[in-house]
C-alpha cells in the first residue's frame, strides 16, 4: 500500500469514528428518558414497594420473596434497555 492510499484510509477510518461517535451521542441522548425512568421512576416504585414488604406479619422468607417480587420490574426493564443497546451496538459494528 503506498503512502497516498494508506492516508486515504487513515482519513476515511476517522469519518467512520466520527460518524459512529456523533450517533452514539445521538441514541444516548435520546435514551435519557428512558434510563431516567429506569433509574429513578422504576427504582423509587421497587424502594416503596421493598418498604412496605417489611410488615411484623410476614416471617423472614415472606419478606425475602416480597422484595425480590418488588425488583422484577426494575430487573426487566433493565434488561430491555441492555438488549436494546447490545442490538443497537452490533448494528452500528455491522454497518
Amino acid at each position: 500500500m503506498d503512502h497516498a492510499s494508506a492516508m486515504e484510509e487513515q482519513v476515511v477510518t476517522e469519518r467512520i469514528r466520527r460518524k459512529l461517535e456523533e450517533v452514539n451521542a445521538a441514541a444516548q441522548q435520546h435514551l435519557a428518558g428512558v434510563q431516567d425512568h429506569v433509574n429513578f421512576t422504576m427504582q423509587q416504585a421497587y424502594f416503596k414497594c421493598a418498604y412496605e414488604c417489611f410488615d411484623r406479619r410476614r416471617n423472614q422468607q415472606g419478606i425475602n420473596s416480597c422484595v425480590e417480587n418488588c425488583s422484577v420490574p426494575v430487573l426487566t426493564a433493565n434488561n430491555v434497555v441492555e438488549t436494546e443497546m447490545a442490538k443497537f451496538q452490533v448494528l452500528q459494528l455491522v454497518s
